[in-house]
């Protein structure tokens, strides 16, 4: 009973006691700048949540990134040439020559690199003095070595390609040497090998050809992007070699390049042969003569091969001695110098029928150049002046 009339009482002050509206929001919660800085606040911590997000998204991928990087291989860049050609000469013979090679280089990490190559011949010659047409079909180990940079100072060693000067005495691969290149100045640089001169095939006839001592230095100052001059010393066992060359543009597109290297062996021995009778390949073809040797080449030529529709035609002239080489392998121009010596001069003209493809015709009037004293190895007998003029048409590609 006393909790009924408790609560009638409570009821009753309800119905009796004046009612009031509920309080108004503050003022301050109903300013519209207040509303606008408390949104953007919201806006702010929105961005900076998806930022850290990001940044851990980021982070993770570099990290995955960096493992594969560590798993990753070497990558293998492949490059490669290749030269078909026709020539004819005055004696009615003709050769057909194919070549490829083939080159694969990788850098090994950042200190080293290591290259291989190889080189597939074929040559078929047919009438003038031969008796029959003959073939060969040869294999030959033009690159396999490993380089590194110090500085300046790039040095490899195995066997690899050597160009000295305008390639006159010296421009070959599969030459077996440490070399270096030192880079002076911007414009001066040396370069210096030394090691052995084989050229042996991989899939040699029965001949043993003999490895020699090769040894060089050269001094290079380059005055302008199309103008240098430079200078070497060289041995070649047992010839001993001193060069000059030089390159400059004449006037327009007219350009000039020579070379002179002098041979100071005077000794000039047989080829040898070993117990069973095989000649060493070791000696020199003509003998005789104690002069020295020498050689050179002029050039001038219109314009560069460089890219698809360049048309440049060029004039060559070659000076060279009996006996400047003992084996005429190692020279750049060994298509048609020879130990029997060469003087006269060719037109050449080159067309750029793509970036990477040239079509050359050569065209020579030239003869042997022989030493009166000298005297053809196994027959004794003096070798006679004879005219050697020759066309030579050759299609070559770089890749």
């Amino acid at each position: 009973m006393k909790k009924f009339a408790t609560t009638s009482a409570a009821l009753a002050a309800a119905l009796l006691l004046p009612t009031f509206p509920a309080a108004p929001a503050s003022a301050a919660a109903q300013d519209p700048d207040v509303q606008d800085v408390t949104q953007m606040k919201a806006e702010i911590q929105q961005l900076t949540d998806r930022l850290n997000a990001l940044e851990a998204q980021l982070e993770k991928a570099g990290k995955d990134a960096g493992k594969a990087d560590k798993k990753k291989a070497p990558e293998l860049k492949w490059s490669g040439s290749t030269k078909i050609g026709y020539m004819y000469d005055q004696n009615k013979t003709s050769k057909s020559k194919g070549e490829i090679r083939l080159k694969a280089k990788t850098k090994v990490d950042d200190r080293y690199d290591v290259a291989f190559g190889l080189k597939f011949k074929a040559t078929q010659s047919e009438g003038g003095d031969e008796a029959y047409p003959s073939e060969k079909n040869r294999v030959k180990l033009d690159e396999a070595s490993v380089g590194r940079q110090f500085g300046p100072v790039y040095l490899k060693g195995g066997v690899q390609s050597a160009t000295i000067g305008e390639g006159l005495w010296l421009g070959k691969s599969s030459i077996n040497m440490v070399s270096a290149k030192y880079d002076v100045t911007p414009r001066d640089a040396l370069y210096l090998g030394y090691g052995r001169d084989s050229q042996a095939y991989l899939a040699e006839e029965t001949s043993k050809p003999r490895a020699r001592t090769l040894a060089f230095l050269q001094y290079q100052h380059t005055f302008a992007e199309d103008a240098l001059l430079g200078i070497y010393g060289g041995k070649q066992q047992p010839e001993s070699y001193l060069g000059i060359y030089a390159e400059t543009p004449v006037v327009g597109k007219l350009h000039f390049r020579g070379e002179f290297v002098h041979n100071t062996n005077t000794d000039h021995a047989f080829n040898e042969t070993d117990s069973d009778g095989n000649s060493i390949k070791y000696g020199y073809k003509y003998y005789g003569s104690k002069s020295h040797a020498d050689g050179y080449l002029l050039s001038l030529a219109y314009g560069k091969a460089e890219k698809k529709g360049d048309f440049v035609p060029s004039v060559n002239y070659f000076n060279v001695d009996q006996n400047l080489f003992m084996n005429s392998n190692y020279t750049s121009y060994d298509d048609y110098i020879g130990e029997e010596g060469f003087k006269g001069f060719g037109v050449v003209l080159d067309y750029m029928t793509s970036d990477h493809s040239k079509l050359s015709l050569e065209r020579y009037w030239a003869h042997t150049k022989p030493d009166d004293a000298n005297r053809k190895n196994g027959t004794g007998k003096s070798l006679e002046k004879a005219p050697y003029d020759f066309l030579y048409l050759k299609f070559t590609t770089k890749f």
